[in-house]
């Protein structure tokens, strides 16, 4: 009895001492996903390999309901999202799938090490980041560039769908399709910036349009019509009437 007494105790502290190793924010992340799980959907999440795509609804179904429930809307979410931003990790998606890595580990027994996959996401981001510094610099200048009333004409990349889109950093480079891609010429009737938010954009009225049906991110507008042109990471190029130079 005393050897079974010591047995239990060494695995007790053991096992202890092994969830320990976890920060307790996974913790949270795991007890939340033995919740919401059926036990049928834990094994086949556990069986998964790492370059298995078969079961893919089943991950990212999984991985959806974490940013918009755990991450956005649950008591431990900023508990949650601290912690991931102290490892430089910002972004939701990201989030659940670190989550989702190491509850893998750890349904298999695995020792739960996450650092690998943040410096692998931290390095593919670094192009991202240093676009975005750029852009903030360059969207503020357009701001205080252009002014209300000020004519300006907005080129703009049309999908296959006959709408306009936007590119987003670190890819903004295209080139103008006249046959196909929008050119606006309007006025601007107002703008807004935000600093904490990096938000700048110029609110236009629409005055001459190359494509009458082509649609602006999936809206209807038409000449006399006004949109929202922004001026921090996009691709759209400006520039005035009187200006040669697109930016």
């Amino acid at each position: 009895m005393r050897n079974l007494i010591i047995i239990l105790t060494i695995f007790c502290f053991l096992s202890c001492n092994r969830k320990g190793e976890i920060p307790k924010e996974l913790n949270y992340a795991f007890e939340y996903l033995n919740e919401i799980l059926t036990a049928e959907d834990i094994e086949t999440f556990k069986n998964i390999k790492e370059n298995d795509t078969t079961p893919n609804n089943l991950h990212f179904g999984i991985g959806l309901h974490l940013r918009n429930n755990l991450l956005r809307h649950h008591s431990k979410s900023d508990s949650i999202v601290a912690y991931f931003n102290s490892l430089g990790i910002t972004h939701y998606d990201y989030m659940s799938g670190l989550i989702l890595y190491s509850y893998h580990q750890h349904l298999n027994g695995e020792k739960v090490y996450i650092q690998d996959k943040v410096n692998e996401i931290i390095e593919s981001e670094k192009p991202y980041v240093e676009c975005a510094k750029e852009q903030k610099i360059i969207g503020y200048e357009k701001y205080k560039k252009y002014q209300i009333n000020d004519t300006i004409n907005i080129k703009m990349p049309v999908s296959e769908y006959n709408s306009v889109f936007d590119r987003n950093c670190p890819n903004l480079d295209w080139d103008f399709r006249k046959s196909f891609d929008l050119s606006v010429n309007g006025i601007v009737t107002n703008k807004y910036y935000s600093n904490d938010s990096l938000f700048a954009n110029l609110k236009v009225k629409i005055l001459t349009k190359n494509h009458p049906k082509t649609e602006i991110m999936m809206q209807e507008v038409n000449v006399g019509d006004e949109f929202e042109v922004p001026l921090i990471d996009s691709a759209w190029k400006i520039k005035t009437t009187s200006n040669n130079g697109y930016n």
